[in-house]
């Protein structure tokens, strides 16, 4: 019996090693993102103090773009609308992010882009003070 709670405990703890955890800053914005990637999958959410929204997704490849994350992004401070964040991956400083809307299911509408910083405040200068979904 002991064996067994051993060798459960050993695949518990190998599916955890396999998730990594990563903060990024959305540079000129207050959205800080931090976001867990288990090989292809991530979930992730913003800095509660700046904006109340989280997101699921997956890393693939996208044509004209690049490899990306590519996320469904919901934010309580806007009921109704489906966020569709893409960064570029691997997450590495200087790496471009866009972010684009619908409210209907009918309309895509390009909402805001930049760059980001991995792992805190943005280094183009102090991090703003408005959420990205404050608009342009």
């Amino acid at each position: 019996m002991k064996t067994l709670w051993v060798l459960a405990a050993l695949v518990a703890l190998g599916g955890a090693a396999e998730a990594k955890t990563q903060v990024v800053s959305l540079n000129g914005h207050c959205d800080v993102l931090t976001l867990k990637i288990s090989k292809t999958n991530i979930v992730g959410a913003d800095d509660p103090s700046c904006a109340t929204g989280m997101g699921i997704g997956y890393v693939s490849k996208v044509k004209g773009f690049g490899t990306a994350i590519v996320a469904g992004v919901q934010f309580s401070a806007v009921p109704g609308a489906q966020f569709v964040m893409r960064l570029s991956y691997p997450l590495v400083t200087g790496g471009s992010w866009d972010l684009s809307l619908t409210t209907d299911g009918s309309t895509f509408t390009p909402y805001e882009s930049g760059i980001y910083t991995v792992e805190g405040t943005a280094s183009k200068g102090p991090r703003g003070t408005t959420p990205v979904i404050a608009g342009q």
